[in-house]
């Protein structure tokens, strides 16, 4: 007797399982992609430079803040600018103004290494 092991076939059509293979590679190149370009912007933000020149410019005031529950307000004596010389990869050198708080001010002087990167970068 040559009796031979039964035969399973699958009830899945091919077109069907086609599709599916070419959306996930779909899905996986869009995903590689994203990352891929979310790094690029990563890698250009990055601009570290030197502070060339620190300024402040005295504009006393009174902010008022507005809180869920309450007002309180808060005086500003002025703004507290820093010029950092960024080099480009091209050579090129581009000043950049960066708006900092007093304490960041305060620690900071002229020939100091800052990254400008996370003030470019939008909020």
């Amino acid at each position: 007797m040559d009796s031979k092991p039964p035969v399973f076939k699958a009830k899945t059509p091919v077109k069907l399982i086609v599709m599916l293979a070419a959306g996930t590679v779909l899905l996986l190149g869009g995903i590689f992609y994203a990352v891929w370009v979310s790094g690029i912007q990563i890698a250009d933000a990055k601009k570290s430079g030197v502070i060339i020149e620190k300024r402040f410019v005295p504009q006393p005031e009174e902010q008022i803040i507005l809180g869920k529950d309450s007002i309180s307000t808060r005086d500003k004596a002025g703004e507290y600018i820093l010029i950092v010389e960024v080099k480009g990869r091209d050579g090129k050198v581009t000043p950049y103004t960066v708006w900092v708080g007093k304490e960041l001010y305060d620690s900071l002087k002229v020939g100091d290494p800052y990254d400008v990167g996370p003030a470019l970068a939008p909020e």
